[in-house]
């Protein structure tokens, strides 16, 4: 997938890597490692309506930056 069509998806929502060519797909929430590594359990992540997936268990980097974004304009 094209840098270009990850940053449309980023645009979106929260992805995922999948598979050992790292396919990108939209996520259906951020894991519970990302919250960690953004500061947020995944409690005050719910009380914002920020979705969570519990079942991932990676760390997307560009999802935790795009966490942090959205609590500094909050």
């Amino acid at each position: 997938m094209s840098s270009r069509n990850t940053d449309k998806l980023l645009a979106i929502g929260p992805i995922d890597l999948v598979g050992r060519k790292a396919e990108v797909r939209l996520a259906d929430g951020y894991s519970p490692l990302e919250l960690e590594r953004a500061g947020l359990t995944v409690e005050k992540a719910l009380e914002l309506g920020i979705p969570v997936d519990p079942a991932r268990t990676s760390g997307v980097g560009a999802n935790v930056l795009r966490l942090r974004r959205q609590l500094a304009s909050r």
